[in-house]
């Protein structure tokens, strides 16, 4: 996908927030620099107000900015969010453990959730998003099946991904910040889908980790990690107060 069209399909108030953040990045503007205006970007951008406030608010709410009252809004010394558990993925977890991870995408695609999915997952009726459906091997032996949505706002290059080279989620944090991020672990049954892609019996225990990742208040995806129960611990080690490692 060329430049011009990768542009025309990004929401401008992601424009203007990945404007903000190169000029950071490339150390145009330095910590304590203000930012240009809202009526300058809405100039730069041909952008409504409401749109590049919308994108400053978020950035400020990423600890990417300041804003002061009066003054205006400056660059914000980056102090970067310290989740609960940390994400971390699959094939950092089997490279901790010394085995070769792959990782085998069955579908990859662009399509319309349903109303009850939409509501689970706090985005539009009939949104359109990505999906992703890979199984994790460790060493040729399957230890993890993933089912993603993922937000095309924030990661409009995802389809055009090999993600049997690198995983989405090392993608997506390499690419995507995010300010909130929640977990959750239950214990199910498998289905006949599971458990043929995982190579275990239907009644063979799993246990599921579904995390959700936002950016302000707006999802960036949805996963679900199903995984064999012989195969895959969840725990955490503190260092202090709300910060803990997963050991996976």
């Amino acid at each position: 996908m060329d430049q011009l069209k990768k542009q025309a399909q990004t929401p401008i108030s992601q424009q203007i927030k990945e404007f903000i953040l190169e000029e950071i990045e490339s150390g145009t503007l330095a910590v304590g620099d203000k930012v240009p205006s809202e009526a300058q970007l809405a100039t730069k951008f041909s952008a409504s107000r409401m749109t590049v406030n919308r994108a400053v608010k978020e950035l400020t709410v990423e600890g990417r900015l300041n804003r002061v009252q009066g003054l205006g809004t400056f660059v914000a010394e980056y102090k970067p969010l310290a989740p609960l558990i940390e994400i971390r993925s699959i094939a950092q977890d089997i490279a901790l453990r010394g085995g070769v991870h792959s990782c085998v995408p069955i579908d990859i695609s662009e399509g319309m959730i349903g109303d009850d999915e939409a509501e689970r997952l706090g985005l539009p009726l009939r949104a359109r998003v990505y999906q992703l459906q890979a199984v994790h091997k460790c060493d040729g032996v399957p230890i993890q099946l993933e089912n993603r949505v993922v937000n095309p706002a924030f990661s409009p290059d995802f389809l055009e991904q090999d993600f049997s080279k690198a995983t989405a989620s090392d993608y997506l944090l390499k690419n995507v910040n995010f300010t909130e991020v929640e977990h959750k672990v239950d214990a199910i049954r498998p289905t006949a889908e599971m458990s043929r892609l995982l190579e275990i019996g239907e009644s063979d225990p799993c246990l599921r980790l579904v995390r959700r990742t936002w950016s302000g208040n707006r999802l960036i995806t949805y996963v679900q990690l199903v995984h064999p129960g012989e195969s895959f611990r969840l725990g955490g080690r503190f260092q202090g107060p709300g910060i803990a490692r997963e050991i996976a």
